[in-house]
């Protein structure tokens, strides 16, 4: 048998295994094509892929480093690379990317194919493209951000098809919406894609599909130039993720639960999916979910990051902490789970560490707005009002469109006694949530443009018009809130307190008794129903046709020592305690005033007519503490993430102040 008949033999035996996915029978064979061809370069390079394909990275690498493969030929180089970076070993990785004068990217656009070599230019570049792609992932896995976004750019510039450096960027938030519509408009589509009309216009909008994360309602679709693909899972993963950033949970799980049936672990999918169950408190099909992917894909952080969204749904959270650690263990760079970790901790209240978690997390996720506008809450628990202004606005700066971080901006503006701005921020959230009324997925228009989601809102801006005497403008949104979420306690005490500010004492007495129904330990509600009904029996006649004025009985005892003993009517000497508890707080900095003093000034009771505003009686206390669950992100997404992608609801356990004794915004969480 002639050696050569031999060699092409074991050569094409190779080539069918690899095609048939037999690793190890290929890997046999490459052996003995080395062997035959007296160790050629082809025969290597195949050798080492067969090592590859079957996990043999450190033994791949040692092949081609030994032969000194990598300082010949760009492949060799990009697979000993290739399998030092699976092997996680970084820096030698790293290294062997560095030494290169083919990382000059001006001669690489007019470098010549070398002599022998059959590659052409396109496909040089291609090359090129996938090593500048494995750098910026090795930078990734070293924490070196900056250099990896640098590379990840590169390698688009010298192949618009490297699909995978764009979705790095994109999906780990690596970029602004700024930055990344900068980096759209000076890729070259019009010089790479020739192969057919209209390509660069498709390429085009596949990537713009991607960084449209936050639209109006009716932008939400794909676009136009997408309708051939508009079925293809991917084009249908970007749609859900912007219906979940625009609040629209029930829609956007329609559509995740039609993509899972045809694919159920799509990596995509699975962190909107468990975003999406987490913001409608969906624990069963989270059970199941986690169950399931932990079977299948132990090794994957999406698996275990499911089980500890589960967790925290239930409220279990040291549990779902444990289990969020595995999975930022398994994937370091997975923004989701370190912004779900800090919901946890926030949740029992742990501020320095959630805020930790926090900080991790937008060193991962730099162009999302969700893990400043998370820290920023913390500080306002913690009553850090300055640091919590400077984060708020650094989210506004990224997210100008999210009505959650207008919230928030509020909230701070309400908190510094600025009621008129507070008053404009609240308004600016509820025209964007407002414009997010549409059509859902069923052609049904939905009543109401707003769910339970944004009560805190409406009770907030019920509350700034309250402060400016707006009062039934305040009632009207005070009544909003109740109508998307009719069982609030809160709610009925601020309606309560707005009709006893305007000495509507028998519907104030109505919504006070309705509070406490809902909430029997409510000691505002209980403070203010005694209060009102007190002013309210001194007001109301004693029987019908009694007259409005009784004069004061005159007693005959006989005088004592000088003094003379008159028996007083009990309103006249309230409205003389009255005047001296106004005469008291006028004098009175804040510095003095004391809790006791807060409840006494809350209470309208018997001064009420003594006072044409409600400058006391409105100073219930500061601000107030996160009261509700919002899934930005949230999330919101954050979020969101909030949680949006990384924006998880947060708080929806945390049991805060709910009570309107506090008079200030319900801080909305967007997780």
């Amino acid at each position: 048998m002639k050696v050569e008949e031999m060699l092409e033999k074991f050569r094409s035996e190779t080539l069918s295994s690899i095609e048939a996915l037999r690793f190890p029978t290929a890997l046999y064979w490459a052996e003995k094509a080395v062997t035959a061809s007296d160790g050629s370069f082809q025969d290597v390079y195949m050798l080492g892929k067969c090592m590859f394909f079957c996990k043999q990275y450190h033994r791949a690498a040692k092949l081609i480093t030994q032969a000194h493969l990598d300082e010949k030929h760009l492949n060799c180089k990009h697979l000993a690379a290739q399998c030092l970076y699976e092997a996680q070993m970084y820096a030698e990785a790293l290294q062997l990317l560095k030494n290169d004068h083919m990382w000059n990217d001006t001669g690489l656009r007019n470098q010549k194919p070398q002599l022998g070599d059959s590659t052409s230019l396109s496909q040089q570049h291609s090359v090129h493209s996938s090593m500048y792609l494995l750098r910026g992932k090795v930078h990734e896995a070293m924490d070196n951000r900056i250099p990896a976004i640098e590379d990840y750019k590169m390698a688009l510039k010298l192949d618009v098809y490297c699909s995978e450096a764009f979705e790095m960027l994109v999906h780990h938030e690596m970029l602004t919406p700024e930055e990344e519509n900068d980096l759209l408009e000076h890729l070259p589509f019009d010089e790479q894609c020739t192969s057919y009309e209209d390509e660069a216009k498709l390429l085009r909008a596949l990537y713009t599909d991607q960084v449209r994360k936050y639209c109006k309602p009716e932008e939400r679709a794909p676009s136009s130039e997408l309708m051939p693909l508009r079925k293809n899972l991917s084009i249908r993963v970007n749609h859900a993720q912007r219906m979940l950033n625009g609040c629209d949970y029930r829609g956007c799980f329609n559509m995740l639960q039609e993509i899972m049936k045809a694919d159920p672990n799509h990596q995509a999918c699975l962190p909107i999916y468990i975003t999406c169950l987490v913001a409608m408190k969906n624990s069963q099909i989270l059970f199941t979910l986690s169950h399931r992917l932990v079977d299948s894909e132990p090794d994957n952080a999406t698996s275990w990051f499911a089980v500890g969204c589960y967790y925290y749904v239930i409220g279990r959270f040291e549990e779902s902490r444990k289990y969020l650690h595995k999975a930022t263990t398994l994937d370091r760079n997975l923004g989701a789970a370190w912004l779900m970790r800090g919901h946890a901790f926030a949740a029992e209240n742990e501020h320095d560490q959630a805020m930790a978690a926090y900080f991790k997390a937008s060193q991962l996720m730099r162009g999302s707005h969700l893990p400043m506008l998370y820290v920023g809450l913390e500080h306002g628990l913690m009553s850090n009002v300055r640091l919590a202004n400077s984060f708020f606005n650094q989210a506004h700066s990224l997210a100008p469109d999210d009505p959650f971080v207008l919230h928030e901006l509020g909230t701070v503006a309400y908190q510094n006694g600025d009621y008129q701005l507070a008053e404009k921020c609240f308004l600016q959230a509820v025209d964007m949530v407002s414009s997010m009324r549409h059509t859902t997925s069923s052609g049904d228009s939905n009543d109401f443009p707003m769910d339970d989601t944004w009560e805190p809102l409406l009770n907030n801006l019920g509350h700034v018009c309250r402060k400016l005497k707006k009062y039934e403008q305040a009632i009207d949104f005070h009544q909003k809130a109740l109508l998307v979420s009719p069982m609030r306690a809160s709610t009925f005490a601020a309606l309560g307190y707005v009709y006893a500010l305007t000495l509507k004492y028998d519907q104030a007495i109505e919504y006070f008794q309705k509070a406490l129904a809902l909430k029997r330990d409510d000691t505002f509600s209980t403070t203010m129903l005694n209060s009102v009904l007190e002013a309210y029996l001194n007001e109301a006649p004693a029987f019908l046709g009694a007259p409005k004025e009784i004069p004061p009985p005159v007693t005959n005892l006989a005088e004592t020592s000088g003094n003379r003993h008159v028996l007083a009517t009990p309103g006249i000497s309230k409205r003389l305690m009255a005047s001296t508890s106004a005469m008291e707080m006028s004098n009175m900095s804040m510095p003095d005033i004391s809790e006791e003093d807060v409840i006494q000034m809350d209470t309208p009771g018997y001064y009420l007519d003594a006072r044409d505003d409600d400058s006391v009686l409105s100073g219930i206390a500061s601000l107030r503490t996160p009261s509700d669950a919002l899934v930005t992100p949230a999330n919101s997404g954050t979020v969101g993430f909030g949680f949006r992608p990384g924006e998880l609801g947060r708080g929806h356990m945390r049991q805060a102040a709910e009570t309107i004794e506090e008079d200030t915004p319900d801080i909305i969480q967007r997780r």
